[in-house]
Order: structure tokens, then C-alpha cells, then sequence
């Protein structure tokens, strides 16, 4: 068990693992078995992958690309696009709300904005390229132009993993103080997995509305 233990633990980010795997228990047969074989096998996948992103980055995200691809195999594009979602938006929201300081810091729109450039300088999201149009205490508005993750799931074939991340991004945007700010895009399609140039984001703050 202790071994057992151990690779589980090892397979990527805690929370994560723990969520995947309860997923996978509605679906395949031995979840566990599959999450250590997918660990096993993922060495061989990782050594043929070149581009120019930190190790740390590919190798967490192209993790995840791994599983889903086993996953194709197993249950089909649908369901295992499904789990994956399920697992990576519930874990990564919870991501989000830590780098937000949620828990630390008053919900404000002013905190939102400070937290949310902090963590554009320093959590994984630092390797894109974001632009500020607008930051007033009306509206906070602005654009990436460049997204790693849509790159590195392009470069893997799998590019539609990238929309979860974006969800990640609707999720935390939308839950912060919705009675107080309201998110969205400006308009439809407006993300680079669409065909847009950038990823738009716009919070208006309503109590200066």
C-alpha cells in the first residue's frame, strides 16, 4: 500500500488526483491501475515532446493531455473531455481562490484586481502575455495575447483542453462578488481557442455603474 501510496501522490498536483479519481469511478473499471499505468507510460510520451515552455509547465500540463488521450481509448472523446473538465475546473477554481486570497482578504473589486496581477506575475499564468486596456474604478478590463496553455495543447493535438482553462477563468471571474461585479468578453468568441487574437476579459464594478 505504501507503494501504492506513493505513485498516486506522485501523479501531479494532490487535489487534482484525488478528483480525477473519484471521476474515474463512474466511468472505467480499476481507476487506480489506470492512474499509475498512465504515470508509467507518460515517461515515454514526455521524452518526444519539444517546445519551448519550463519543464514544470509541460510536465504538468501535458499530464493531463496524457490521461485524456488514454482516456480517448478507453470511453471515447466525449465522456473522457467530460472528465477531464470536471476534474481540472473543480481543482483549478480552487487554485484560482487561493491566488485571489479569498480567504485572507476581503472580496473587493480593488483586491480582484491586485490579486489577479499578482498572480498573472507569479503563478503559471506568468508565461502569458497580458495587456491592460482599461483599470478604473468603473471597469477593468484586459487582454491575453498570448495563452501557453492553448499553446502547449496545440502542439500536443488535444487543443480543445484548452476551453477548460478558459472555464477556469469564467468560473472564478463570475464567483468572486457577483452581486457586486459582472464579467464577460465583450462580446462572443472573443478567446484565442475561437479564432480571436486575444482572450478578452472585462469586470465592471456595478456599485460605480
Amino acid at each position: 500500500m505504501k507503494f501504492l501510496k506513493t505513485n498516486i501522490d506522485n501523479i501531479a498536483k494532490p487535489a487534482v488526483s484525488l478528483i480525477l479519481l473519484g471521476v474515474l469511478k463512474g466511468y472505467i473499471n480499476k481507476p487506480i491501475v489506470f492512474l499509475i499505468k498512465s504515470k508509467i507510460s507518460f515517461k515515454k510520451f514526455r521524452k518526444n515532446i519539444d517546445i519551448d515552455l519550463p519543464r514544470d509547465f509541460i510536465d504538468t500540463n501535458s499530464f493531463i493531455a496524457w490521461i485524456y488521450i488514454r482516456l480517448k481509448e478507453k470511453i471515447g472523446q466525449r465522456k473522457a473531455f467530460e472528465i477531464i473538465r470536471v476534474s481540472i475546473l473543480n481543482s483549478g477554481l480552487a487554485i484560482q481562490q487561493a491566488n485571489f486570497r479569498n480567504v485572507e482578504e476581503n472580496r473587493t473589486f480593488e483586491n480582484l484586481i491586485k490579486y489577479q496581477q499578482k498572480a498573472n506575475n507569479e503563478g503559471s499564468t506568468k508565461l502569458n502575455t497580458m495587456k491592460i486596456i482599461e483599470q478604473s474604478e468603473n471597469k477593468y478590463e484586459f487582454r491575453v495575447t498570448r495563452c501557453v496553455f492553448f499553446e502547449l495543447f496545440t502542439y500536443l493535438k488535444v487543443t480543445e483542453l484548452t476551453s477548460i482553462f478558459c472555464s477556469i477563468d469564467n468560473a472564478i471571474f463570475n464567483s468572486y462578488l457577483p452581486e457586486k461585479l459582472i464579467f464577460h468578453r465583450n462580446g462572443l468568441n472573443k478567446t484565442i481557442i475561437q479564432g480571436n487574437e486575444y482572450c478578452e476579459f472585462v469586470i465592471e464594478n456595478k456599485d460605480k455603474t
